[in-house]
């Protein structure tokens, strides 16, 4: 997934405000958009590039949701972030070292925001990519059944505070605009 503004956090809200954008530009213009036209990695896979890039961060998105079997499955993680905010010219703290309380790498717990967000922007996804790569679309229209379900459980679930200096918390108490967009 895609790092938010200067620092090594990824938030699944603006992960999925930001690749709906895309995906509603491609559904609104695809020819503006042809494959080879960003000078991208995946420039010259016949996908259009825009499309590849939105699927770098949806990929992302579905991995931040709570697998089935687990407590509050379906949610999506509000954001991945260090305890301490660093900046992009130092290297982020290792994944796997969640000890230092300065330096550790945290997955903050669900939140109905984050959750709402991946139904929206993965159902939007798996109508784009049906015809592009079916396997993928399937698995986004799963996702975003999965969320709605979770969300519509949960409803009242808000980012809190992160612990530590790291990131903002993006908090968002009044999620009726995101019931809203993930509903249509």
């Amino acid at each position: 997934g895609w790092y938010d503004a200067g620092d090594y956090g990824k938030y699944v809200v603006n992960g999925g405000i930001t690749t709906w954008t895309l995906l509603n530009s491609y559904e609104r213009l695809p020819e503006a958009f042809p494959d080879g036209s960003a000078n991208i990695p995946e420039s010259g896979n016949g996908v259009p590039d825009i499309l590849d890039e939105a699927r770098w961060e949806m990929e992302f998105l579905l991995g931040m949701q709570v697998p089935e079997g687990q407590p509050l499955a379906g949610m999506a993680h509000h954001k991945m972030h260090d305890r301490r905010w660093s900046g992009v010219p130092v290297m982020p703290a290792p994944e796997t070292d969640n000890t230092d309380f300065n330096n550790g790498r945290f997955l903050m717990p669900p939140s109905t925001a984050a959750t709402l967000n991946l139904a929206a922007t993965a159902a939007q996804c798996a109508r784009i990519w049906r015809e592009i790569d079916a396997d993928f679309s399937e698995r986004c229209l799963t996702a975003a059944e999965s969320a709605w379900q979770a969300a519509l459980a949960n409803p009242a679930i808000y980012a809190g505070n992160t612990p530590g200096e790291g990131g903002g918390n993006y908090g968002d108490n009044d999620v009726t605009d995101e019931f809203y967009w993930a509903a249509v």
